[in-house]
């Protein structure tokens, strides 16, 4: 009996478990780094995936590799092939042959994949069993596995971005709710890197004047030097929707998930709706979210699961799809178009309500011509020539200010209107789309109100986002909340 407990444990110590670890590992590192932006459920279908590929791989080459040690090697070695494929082909590139970027990129591959046969070749013909390096192998993988593993449940656990984020939730600067009355329905519509009009004027050349006169004529102030605190979409419209700075390490969907805004709304008897992008601008009292449906649209639209895939050895399916104009263009198009389309019918709803509509436009993909065309798939993400930016940014503009005028003419009472960009223009980081935008010039945001009754010559036009609605709530609900620096 106890030669039986150590030949199980002596089998146990050298049974190849780094296979399978390791193909777990990517998923579980990708989504460590994006904790905040990816739900937990949201990875469990890669690690079947990953897991199932390892299982395919290791009873696929028993016939190659019978022996049980080279195999997993083998495995492991077409593991970080599969996973890891373009940024070692970028490496390659880059450093061991320069002089043949001009070259077909097949022969990029075909060079590339030399050295993955070759190891696979030297595994095979060996003599050794590699029983040893399997142990090592496993330490490795626990040990990786082990740590990602830990940060993401003491993320969960001891999450101290959301318990800052809750602390900020559980302030209360308001009197007692003002009593009921007339309520004016409340739009905001967050326009993503919709740049100021200086912005535009000045890195596009190009006169936007004739938009801000459509606005001021239908009654909007126009904040010409307002600033963002922030260049990042949550940190953004998390400050804006608590009146507040996003403390250090906070978690901003939380933020605006729970908002302070909607729940004051809410206790005076408002209606929420919101047009949500992804689950990022979903409120938790909304009455009902107006999701873009997502039938027929690909994986690849998942920000987690696109970076999977271009990681790997299958990134032409990136590729591919985004040249696809009935997956890609036609998704982002009819995405922008989906707000423009459903406010009509949510004006006419019985108030009082609030409507927060995060419209994904004109950040890129520019799939827009500026009078609405669909451009041309080669230039969906290319920021090397502003014009394309700026050609979508004109068509959004138009759209805009016509939904406005809708919401306008089509309410029982005057309405509050807010339009503001959550952050202004970035431009890319991304070779070959460089593009490099002062970190100053990234916060210029546009900002226009329309407040029924209130005048013009009380607002500033460095309105900072975190007083759109503390001016909002001091006039029309009787609150007396402090303003804060529009600087700051």
């Amino acid at each position: 009996m106890a030669n039986d407990r150590a030949g199980w444990r002596q089998r146990l110590a050298n049974y190849p478990f780094h296979v399978f670890l390791f193909s777990l590992y990517p998923v579980l590192f990708l989504y460590h780094q994006n904790i905040r932006e990816v739900t937990l459920a949201g990875m469990f279908p890669a690690l079947a995936v990953a897991l199932a590929l390892a299982f395919f791989l290791w009873h696929g080459l028993r016939f190659i590799f019978a022996v049980r040690g080279k195999r997993s090697l083998a495995v492991l070695v077409l593991l970080l092939a599969i996973f890891y494929y373009r940024p070692l082909y970028d490496l390659a590139s880059e450093l061991l042959w320069p002089g043949l970027r001009s070259s077909v990129p097949f022969f990029h591959h075909v060079l590339l994949s030399v050295p993955f046969a070759a190891i696979l070749i030297l595994i095979q013909r060996s003599r050794h069993s590699f029983l040893k390096t399997a142990r090592i192998l496993n330490a490795v993988a626990l040990a990786l596995l082990a740590w990602n593993i830990a940060g993401i449940v003491l993320h969960h656990l001891h999450d101290v971005g959301e318990r800052n984020a809750r602390r900020l939730l559980q302030e209360n600067e308001y009197r007692r709710p003002a009593p009921a009355g007339a309520r004016p329905d409340i739009y905001c519509f967050i326009l993503d890197e919709f740049a100021r009009l200086d912005i535009i004027r000045d890195l596009f050349h190009h006169d936007h004047s004739a938009f801000a006169e459509r606005l001021r004529a239908a009654g909007f102030f126009i904040a010409e030097r307002s600033r963002g605190l922030y260049v990042w979409t949550p940190e953004a419209i998390a400050a804006m929707l608590n009146m507040e700075k996003v403390p250090e390490k906070s978690d901003s969907r939380l933020l605006i998930q729970k908002n302070r805004v909607a729940r004051f709304l809410h206790e005076n008897g408002y209606a929420i709706f919101d047009f949500p992008y992804g689950s990022l601008t979903a409120q938790e009292l909304s009455r009902r979210h107006f999701h873009f449906p997502k039938a027929s649209a690909s994986i690849l639209f998942d920000d987690f699961y696109r970076t999977l895939v271009e990681m790997s050895v299958f990134y032409p399916m990136v590729e591919k799809w985004r040249r696809n104009d009935a997956k890609y263009s036609s998704y982002y198009r009819a995405q922008a178009l989906y707000v423009f389309e459903k406010i009509p019918g949510i004006v006419k709803k019985p108030g009082p309500k609030f409507v927060l509509a995060h419209v994904f436009s004109p950040h890129a993909p520019f799939v827009f011509q500026r009078d609405g065309g669909a451009a041309a798939s080669e230039h969906f993400n290319d920021y090397s020539d502003r014009k394309y930016y700026l050609e979508q940014y004109l068509y959004i503009s138009r759209r805009t200010a016509e939904m406005a005028e809708t919401i306008l003419k089509e309410s029982a009472a005057p309405p509050i209107i807010i339009i503001l960009s959550d952050h202004g223009y970035r431009g890319s980081l991304q070779k070959p789309f460089l593009d490099v935008v002062p970190e100053e010039e990234k916060k210029k945001i546009f900002l226009a109100l329309h407040l029924p009754g209130y005048p013009d010559s009380r607002l500033d036009a460095g309105l900072s986002p975190v007083n759109v609605f503390r001016v909002i709530f001091n006039h029309y609900f009787g609150q007396q909340l402090p303003l804060r620096p529009d600087t700051e």
